[in-house]
C-alpha cells in the first residue's frame, strides 16, 4: 500500500480530529478484513524494538508519548491494524536506508558494506538538489507538479479514498518516473543511470527484508510503504512465484 512520496510532506490535514479518526478507522476496518498475516512497515530494522514497545503499550492502553510517533502512519494504520486482528507481533519493520542518509546509525559490517558505502556517499556528492533537478529536466518538474496539484486535492478526501488515489495505476507511475527513472531523462551530471540504480539498489535490498521476514505459514501480506517504492516492489513481487499480488484499492473498496 502506498503512503505519501518521500519528499511530498504535509499529510493528511487534522489527522487527530474525530473525523479523521473515524476515517482512520475505516481503513483499518476495511484492512482487518484482508487479515494479513504480517504487517510490513517503512521503518529500519534497528528501529524495531521501539515499534514493539509502542505495540505493546497500545495493547495496554497507551499511545505513543512523542506527537511524531501518533502521528506517523505506522501507528495510525499499522499498529490500530496489527490490535484490531490480534497480531501477535505487531509490525515489521523492512526499509533500508542509504549509507549517506543513515546518520550514524548504519556500520559498515564488510568490505561491500565499506564499498557501498563509500560508493554511496560520491554519488550524494554530486547529485544535485531537487530544485536543480526538476529545473533541469521540465518533462520531471511537469510531472511533479501534476502530482502536488492532485495530491493537495486528495489531501481533503476521506482517508480511504486518498489511499485508493494514491495507489492508482497513474499515481504510482508518476511517482516512480520523478523519484527514479527521470534521472536518465538528462543523465544528470553525467550519472543518471547510476542514481536511478541507487533507488533501485535500495528497494532490492527493502525486497530481501520482506524476503527474510516471511515464514513459510504466512499467506497474507500487507506492505505500508511510500509510493515511491511500490512500482519497483511490485514488479519484483510479481515475478517471484509464491506471490500474488492483491491490489490494495480493491481491499479499500
Amino acid at each position: 500500500m502506498g503512503e505519501t512520496p518521500d519528499y511530498v510532506k504535509g499529510g493528511i490535514d487534522d489527522l487527530l480530529s474525530a473525523e479523521r479518526q473515524k476515517q482512520v478507522q475505516d481503513v483499518v476496518d476495511a484492512l482487518a478484513r484482508f487479515k494479513p498475516d504480517k504487517i510490513f512497515v517503512e521503518n529500519t530494522p534497528d528501529a524495531q524494538p521501539y515499534w514493539n514497545t509502542v505495540y505493546r503499550n497500545y495493547l495496554n492502553g497507551f499511545r505513543p508519548a512523542e506527537k511524531s510517533g501518533e502521528l506517523n502512519e505506522i501507528f495510525q494504520i499499522g499498529i490500530k491494524l496489527a490490535k484490531k486482528i490480534n497480531n501477535p507481533v505487531g509490525v515489521t519493520c523492512i526499509n533500508y536506508v542509504q549509507p549517506d542518509l543513515s546518520l550514524g546509525m548504519r556500520t559498515a559490517r564488510n568490505k561491500i558494506d565499506t564499498l557501498q558505502t563509500f560508493y554511496s556517499h560520491e554519488l550524494e556528492r554530486v547529485k544535485p538538489t531537487y530544485d536543480v533537478y526538476f529545473k533541469q529536466n521540465p518533462s520531471v518538474n511537469r510531472s511533479f507538479n501534476e502530482y502536488l496539484s492532485n495530491y493537495e486535492t486528495w489531501k481533503k478526501l476521506p482517508i480511504k479514498e486518498h489511499l485508493i488515489n494514491l495507489n492508482s495505476e497513474q499515481s504510482i507511475a508518476t511517482l516512480h518516473y520523478f523519484n527514479i527513472t527521470g534521472w536518465m531523462d538528462t543523465n544528470t551530471n553525467g550519472y543518471g543511470a547510476e542514481f536511478t540504480a541507487k533507488e533501485y539498489y535500495r528497494n532490492t535490498k527493502i525486497m530481501q527484508n520482506i524476503l527474510s521476514s516471511v515464514s513459510p505459514y504466512d499467506r497474507k501480506l500487507l506492505v505500508i510503504i511510500g509510493g515511491g517504492h511500490v512500482q519497483i516492489l511490485r514488479d519484483m513481487l510479481k515475478s517471484h512465484p509464491y506471490f500474488e499480488i492483491v491490489d490494495v484499492r480493491e481491499i479499500l473498496k
